[in-house]
């Protein structure tokens, strides 16, 4: 593969979580991955692209630079920042980490800083899930098994509120649409809305899916530069696109590859191409077409979102595989800037260094 500027390696490990470690100035040379489904011996793993030629395969194989015991399947990895990052389990638990020594030669390690041992949990000290997590500036947001909802201050380590009974069907995913709202999506293809500031009882929105499906969304992303859009991933492989100002689905895109997404996300400084990864082992990029957004009125930010322009979007819609598919489930994908990594359930990591945008 190396001749495409992509990389396979086999970690010997399922991947559930891929993530970069954030970077301004220059493309990142260290991600985190956390595996799953591997009994009582799942971690998280920091990893380093240690070539110093700009020619070479820059990095593949990585380093390992520390692994670290989880008690449970990962079920999430977020960075809060490039020294913190926020993980979950499947036992209820969170854990924020630091990366030290980043500018040692030698001794880059994970440093646990926090720790929620309990944050999800039946009763009776009956664990559940945590089955996902999202962050935003000082604060953490979880959703779990029990039907919970749990905001966590990370100035004070705090869990600062706690919304119960939130869904009539199994959370799915999590995301910050503001500061103080918080976006929660379910089996039943809603989504709910939720504002920090008012009292615990109190929803914004509850937006149901008017196509009545009922197809779990499974995954969730939110445009970067217009943070009203919101991007839905389905368990039949449709892309939704929503608009939080009216709380409707404007439109839905499909590849023709039915099975479930697991995660989708854009590339943060070039929001016209979409990334989204299945568990039919498909990795695709969909890209708004360059003929087309030549013709459009730069001074017309509206119409210059190309997604949103639901009467062009299915025609002038670029969908290509990544990498060949691997005919088993791709996890998790993390883009930044140039470079794209995936992981899978073929114990692999995927890692493609010049992205074609």
């Amino acid at each position: 593969m190396s001749n495409t500027g992509i990389f396979a390696e086999f970690i010997g490990r399922k991947v559930n979580r891929v993530r970069w470690k954030p970077d301004d100035l220059m493309a990142s040379t260290m991600f985190v991955t956390g595996s799953w489904d591997n009994e009582d011996d799942n971690v998280i793993e920091l990893w380093g692209l240690t070539s110093e030629d700009e020619n070479s395969a820059k990095d593949f194989p990585p380093k390992l630079l520390d692994s670290v015991q989880q008690n449970g399947n990962v079920t999430q990895i977020r960075f809060l920042d490039n020294k913190f990052v926020a993980v979950s389990t499947d036992n209820g638990t969170v854990k924020v980490y630091r990366v030290i020594g980043e500018n040692e030669d030698s001794n880059i390690h994970l440093e646990e800083v926090m720790a929620w041992d309990n944050l999800h949990s039946l009763g009776k000290g009956q664990r559940c899930s945590c089955k996902d997590l999202a962050v935003c500036n000082f604060s953490l947001a979880t959703i779990g098994d029990d039907y919970k909802l749990n905001v966590i201050s990370l100035n004070t380590k705090q869990i600062h509120q706690v919304l119960e009974g939130i869904s009539s069907s199994p959370l799915t995913c999590i995301c910050f649409l503001t500061d103080t709202e918080v976006l929660c999506c379910n089996a039943l293809s809603q989504m709910k809305l939720w504002d920090l500031r008012v009292a615990k009882s109190s929803i914004t929105a509850n937006i149901n899916n008017f196509t009545q499906t009922q197809v779990p969304i499974t995954c969730v992303a939110q445009h970067p530069s217009q943070k009203h859009f919101i991007f839905t991933g389905s368990e039949e492989g449709d892309v939704g696109v929503w608009d939080m100002r009216t709380n409707s689905l404007l439109t839905t895109m499909n590849s023709g590859d039915a099975s479930s997404l697991t995660e989708i996300a854009f590339h943060p400084l070039e929001p016209d191409h979409l990334f989204t990864c299945s568990f039919g082992g498909r990795l695709l990029q969909w890209s708004s077409k360059k003929s087309y957004m030549c013709h459009v009125d730069p001074g017309d930010l509206e119409y210059s979102n190309f997604w949103v322009n639901t009467d062009k979007v299915k025609t002038r819609l670029s969908i290509n595989d990544v990498i060949q598919p691997i005919y088993m489930p791709i996890n998790s994908l993390d883009i930044q800037k140039q470079q794209l990594i995936c992981g899978a359930d073929n114990e692999a990591i995927y890692f493609q260094r010049n992205l074609k945008l």
